[in-house]
């Protein structure tokens, strides 16, 4: 699988830091590299982290979990140890990874990739399964139900409004969570 080294008991979490899957590993891990959180009530504390471009393995979970940074998404990848992958749901990934969920098929091996577009300068997660890339099912020629964001007024300025849009793809997270992992979705609940 490529992600390791740590003596974290039980699951290993992996979230995106900088554009990279990154796994925080104990003082002294070789490769790591040191970062200082800045946020939080850890601020100011130096943290080690190992990071990668891609992450992949068997479909085993996944919740929508409430912390205290936020909402995640957490998806369960197996590939002799279970990684969570974390995905924030106030992120581009979130969208990205939503778009994608109807085209995973969810007993195939998933690689979740992250990559950076020079010509647009922003970050992107994809897909493969079977080293296919996994397609969006919404897209500007086809939404396939995808509500349009939408331009409002907020205090004199005109901005989009994607709420429509996420809570669409809000649910076919959970509806595929639903779907997929046997006993139904509830947040915070491991499957």
């Amino acid at each position: 699988m490529g992600l390791g080294n740590s003596n974290e008991g039980g699951k290993k979490f992996v979230t995106i830091v900088g554009g990279k899957w990154t796994l925080r590993v104990p003082e002294g891990t070789p490769g790591a590299v040191v970062r200082v959180l800045e946020k939080g009530p850890n601020a100011g504390k130096e943290i080690h982290e190992l990071y990668y471009d891609h992450i992949d393995g068997e479909l085993v979970g996944g919740i929508i979990k409430q912390g205290n940074f936020g909402t995640d998404i957490c998806i369960d990848l197996k590939d002799g140890e279970t990684y969570t992958v974390q995905i924030p749901m106030e992120s581009q990934y979130f969208s990205q990874f939503a778009k994608l969920v109807p085209n995973i098929d969810p007993t195939k091996p998933l690689y979740l990739g992250l990559g950076y577009d020079k010509d647009r300068a922003k970050n992107f997660l994809y897909a493969k399964q079977n080293g296919e890339t996994v397609h969006s099912a919404y897209t500007k020629d086809n939404p396939n139900g995808l509500p349009p964001p939408i331009k409002k007024m907020v205090k004199g300025v005109e901005k989009w409004d994607f709420e429509n849009q996420e809570n669409f793809l809000y649910e076919v997270i959970t509806e595929f969570f639903a779907t997929v992992f046997v006993g139904g979705m509830e947040e915070g609940t491991p499957f």
